[in-house]
């Protein structure tokens, strides 16, 4: 039996309409991308910090067309269900965006090591400029653990790490992306400020219920309860939250159509 909620094929061509719209703006981004981690490729907190807010920026403006008659009415249009251009807007904003971030790293960071290394080797650019030569480095993709004999090869030896970027990016953009279907402008800020308000609430009520309950139980047992605590947060933090945002963006989205 054939179902009108989720097509494979429609979800193949809404990606296909997406590229197709967007081919020139996304080669100049990723470009740009690629030439700031020519710049910053060995500074890890930068690094990460850009992948983070950049991406937040990204995902938050993904759906600023509804928002505006002409182009929305032209959005709507499209003859796919709302489930199906959320899948693409999810996959888009979380999936392809980290793995782009990720490969515009690699290309800046060789040609970043490259031109560094050129300069270097040039002795009538040493008057007023100093480059040294540096070692290949992936900063970004390393992490203490046992390397697999693919990841010497390349010098890639704990790409691991790059889970652990993911998990936390990942937390992020499904936020973001529903502030962009229900705020017009500045979505990034007025997302950022409302979530922040209410988690502040949430977090004082949180600790005075647990300092509440845990101040009737043995020290032992109040430490068991804690640690079971923190654990359910982080449970909620990387699943719960993200697919929390994913439903409420669906509705918000079908909402939007009507």
């Amino acid at each position: 039996m054939k179902t009108n909620l989720f097509n494979f094929k429609r979800v193949g061509l809404l990606f296909q309409l997406y590229f197709i719209e967007r081919f020139r703006t996304e080669l100049i981004y990723w470009g740009i991308m690629a030439i700031v981690f020519m710049f910053i490729r060995n500074n890890i907190q930068i690094m990460f910090g850009l992948i983070i807010v950049a991406g937040i920026f990204y995902a938050a403006r993904f759906f600023k067309e509804i928002h505006h008659p002409a182009n929305g009415i032209a959005y709507f249009m499209v003859p796919a269900t709302q489930l199906e251009k959320l899948t693409v807007a999810i996959v888009i904003t979380t999936v392809y965006y980290f793995a782009m971030m990720i490969m515009v790293y690699i290309i800046g960071n060789l040609l970043g090591t490259f031109l560094n290394n050129m300069l270097a080797s040039m002795d009538f650019l040493h008057n007023g400029f100093n480059f040294s030569n540096s070692s290949l480095q992936w900063k970004l993709l390393e992490e203490t653990g046992s390397p697999t004999h693919i990841m010497k090869l390349w010098g890639l030896e704990n790409m691991r790490w790059i889970g652990s970027i993911f998990r936390s990016f990942s937390i992020f953009q499904p936020l973001f992306l529903c502030g962009s279907i229900y705020f017009k402008k500045n979505q990034a800020f007025k997302t950022f400020s409302s979530v922040s308000f209410i988690y502040l609430l949430l977090a004082i009520l949180m600790q005075i219920e647990v300092k509440f309950i845990l101040g009737e139980f043995p020290t032992n047992v109040g430490y068991e309860l804690e640690r079971t605590f923190f654990y359910m947060a982080k449970i909620f933090l990387y699943l719960l939250h993200p697919l929390f945002f994913c439903v409420v963006s669906y509705f918000r989205l079908t909402e939007k159509q009507v």
